[in-house]
């Protein structure tokens, strides 16, 4: 090789390595600015900062309308800026592009259901979200979110269906969520009217969980609707055999139909088994109280209340019981002093309660410590 050939091949080699590095450095200023942008975008989304990130992520997609990413972004950064809209169009369009992959068709179709819930669109959003089991079977997302909107929807049975598939991919099993569920789709026979349709599904529920009173608490209510008080009676009983604690919800009811039959023992009886299984249950000692009193036992009706205001001396519904028989005896004077303390409790600054975040207070407050409210204390 001569002289000239091995300058001229170097002078190519150079010319050659020149060109690569413009190439490199012109390719790396165009593909900066994308990646750039699209942190900055991120960045500014993470801030809260909604009305930047829509100019960044249009000013990328302007630039470069393959990042499919950018897109998705986009569209939950409207419907997180509640143009809600918006994003529903942006995510629509995605799913009929070409070049879009399955992951990111999945996180589009999410968006999709977060958008049509945002604009109360419920049922639009269930077929997106079941769409989503056609491409994934299994997904966890989305069967979760299927279980809400049909509970959501008030479409108990099917809202039963999806809460199981969800309880067996976590490997849990939660019976009394599930008889909650079927009392609810009875609920819906119970308010047309439908009394007999609504005990056949509250029988199923039971069939589920048996320890689950409200089970025996709508039974109770189907049959006094029909007038049947005797059935009535006999599922109140099984109520608070299952909730002794929750049984003062039916004491005015029961107690009226039973004083309308005259069985005066029943009720007492009732009471009396309430107490067997809770002795402090402060709810049904005021009740068998009130009880003695209508028979006019008013004596036996005091001593029953001052033994609770013994153990329990700062139960207001104690105190309003005493009073209530103190009037009865003619006491009106001692009445109207135990009336006092329970004003004077309403009056004292012990665990005064924030109306914003329920954080309870012992001293005057007027900016909550927790959640930072003003005035929500002494309003």
């Amino acid at each position: 090789m001569t002289t000239f050939e091995i300058i001229l091949a170097i002078v190519f080699i150079v010319l050659l390595l020149l060109i690569i590095r413009v190439f490199r450095g012109r390719r790396k200023f165009e593909t900066k600015p994308k990646t750039t942008l699209y942190t900055q975008a991120l960045n500014h989304i993470l801030q809260g900062e909604y009305s930047i990130a829509i100019k960044k992520l249009k000013s990328i997609i302007e630039r470069d309308t393959s990042h499919i990413d950018a897109y998705i972004k986009l569209g939950d950064t409207l419907r997180k800026a509640g143009k809600l809209k918006q994003a529903v169009k942006i995510h629509q369009t995605l799913l009929y592009r070409q070049d879009i992959d399955r992951m990111q068709k999945l996180e589009v179709m999410r968006n999709l259901v977060y958008d049509y819930e945002g604009l109360n669109e419920k049922g639009i959003a269930l077929s997106v979200a079941l769409n989503i089991l056609d491409l994934d079977k299994k997904n966890k997302w989305a069967l979760e979110r299927i279980w809400h909107l049909y509970r959501d929807l008030k479409k108990w049975n099917k809202a039963s269906e999806y809460m199981e598939k969800v309880f067996q991919q976590r490997k849990e099993h939660n019976k009394r969520a599930l008889a909650l569920y079927k009392v609810q789709e009875g609920l819906e026979k119970y308010d047309r009217g439908a009394y007999h349709d609504a005990r056949v599904i509250f029988r199923k529920a039971a069939r589920i969980d048996p320890q689950c009173e409200a089970i025996y608490y709508y039974m109770a209510e189907s049959y006094l609707k029909e007038k049947r008080d005797a059935e009535a009676v006999e599922w109140w009983e099984k109520f608070a055999e299952t909730a002794p604690g929750k049984a003062w919800l039916i004491f005015p009811k029961l107690q009226k139909v039973l004083f309308n039959y005259g069985n005066f023992g029943r009720i007492e009886e009732f009471y009396q088994k309430i107490l067997k299984a809770e002795p402090n249950n402060i709810r049904t000692i005021t009740a068998l109280a009130s009880f003695y009193e209508r028979k006019g036992d008013l004596t036996r009706a005091k001593d029953i209340v001052s033994d609770l205001i013994e153990t329990n001396p700062d139960s207001i519904i104690a105190k309003v019981a005493y009073s209530k028989l103190l009037i009865a005896l003619r006491r009106d004077r001692e009445a109207g002093d135990v009336l006092t303390e329970v004003l004077n409790q309403f009056n004292s600054i012990k665990d005064i309660r924030c109306s914003n975040c329920g954080h309870l207070a012992d001293k005057a407050l007027w900016i909550c410590p927790v959640c930072g409210q003003e005035d929500s204390f002494l309003d």
